[in-house]
């Protein structure tokens, strides 16, 4: 197998890479239905002084012929394993935790690309962390923006922000409060680790689309009812946590209405199987938690493009003939602690 380490991948995947491969995995989602781990995560929390939850999601694209496991701890490192998916032979191991940030803000782009209103000229970015930093870059990216507004949960952050980007993307950055940011916005991105919703009802414009991604309680259970469209990109997940978990776990609504809400997934939308917007005037609600497949197929392309530029370290699973079973797994586990830092070059 192959070991690929942050600064490998960050070398070897250009956006364009990440916007193509990312949005045909979503789309043979659409087509195939591609098979994606029950339940949707697996979580272990590690006891100790500050527990520690540990998440395991898996997917496969049988069409590709390609299974993979996402696996670590939260706010830590992340690794994805790519298999095929007949055999189960590791094909290669990649540090996951930029590839993370830049899955999850590509997946904002693309949910916006489909289902924002066409000519979009404004959006809001809720969140000015490093994936917020990176949402603001997918966006210039997909659009021609008139103004991008970042908010956090200070002006200050909102503003580090918005200087440190300023140069590297075409749009008008500026900072803002939540309500600023929001009103009138085409797009809305929320990417927060609020301990309070941020988006309450009336303050999305007529022809927003929102997308809630942050995995915390984000948006008012009562602006569903402000809204016209429910989109989702994996259910299951998207009941875990979040907005949905939120309302059903505070008893705002069942599984079973909320499910009787949503009118389509973005694999149907982008394979063109279910309408995204129908309407200039809709309000669409995106919940966009991450799926597993878009995972896979970013970290295979990253395998794939290092095969062919003799990048990452080659690591054998099966012992050497005639070397000690021993030592052979005490080499592997040495080269794969080694490769899947992220600071310095794979040998």
């Amino acid at each position: 197998m192959i070991v690929l380490t942050e600064t490998d991948v960050r070398g070897l995947l250009r956006v364009e890479d990440s916007f193509t491969c990312i949005e045909e995995a979503w789309r043979r989602y659409g087509a195939e239905r591609a098979v994606t781990s029950t339940p949707a995560m697996s979580v272990m929390v590690v006891p100790g002084e500050a527990p520690t939850p540990w998440g395991i999601k898996g997917a496969v694209l049988p069409s590709l012929g390609l299974a993979g496991i996402f696996f670590g701890a939260q706010f830590g490192s992340y690794t994805f394993a790519v298999c095929d998916s007949r055999t189960g032979v590791i094909l290669g191991l990649v540090e996951q935790s930029w590839l993370t940030k830049r899955r999850t803000a590509v997946t904002a782009a693309i949910t916006a690309k489909h289902l924002a209103t066409p000519g979009a000229s404004v959006a809001a970015v809720i969140g000015a962390g490093r994936i917020g930093a990176e949402a603001v870059r997918m966006l210039d990216h997909a659009f021609d923006l008139a103004a991008i507004r970042i908010a956090s949960r200070t002006i200050d952050g909102a503003e580090a922000v918005s200087a440190a980007l300023q140069g590297e993307v075409a749009a008008p950055l500026s900072a803002a409060t939540v309500a600023d940011a929001v009103a009138g916005a085409d797009i809305v991105v929320t990417l927060t680790l609020a301990q309070a919703p941020v988006i309450a009802p009336g303050m999305l414009a007529e022809g927003a689309v929102l997308c809630s991604m942050g995995g915390v309680h984000e948006v008012e259970f009562a602006v569903l009812a402000q809204i016209d469209r429910v989109i989702v990109d994996e259910l299951d997940y998207a009941l875990l946590r979040g907005d949905f978990a939120a309302w059903i776990g505070r008893g705002e609504i069942t599984r079973e209405a909320l499910e009787a809400r949503i009118d389509a997934d973005m694999g149907a939308v982008v394979g063109g199987l279910a309408p995204g917007r129908t309407g200039g005037c809709e309000r669409i609600l995106a919940v966009i938690q991450g799926m597993a497949v878009c995972d896979l197929a970013q970290a295979a392309l990253a395998i794939e493009r290092a095969r062919e530029a003799g990048v990452g370290t080659h690591v054998p699973l099966q012992a050497q003939r005639g070397a000690p079973i021993g030592e052979d797994h005490a080499r592997i586990a040495r080269l794969v602690a080694e490769g899947l830092r992220p600071q310095g070059k794979a040998r």
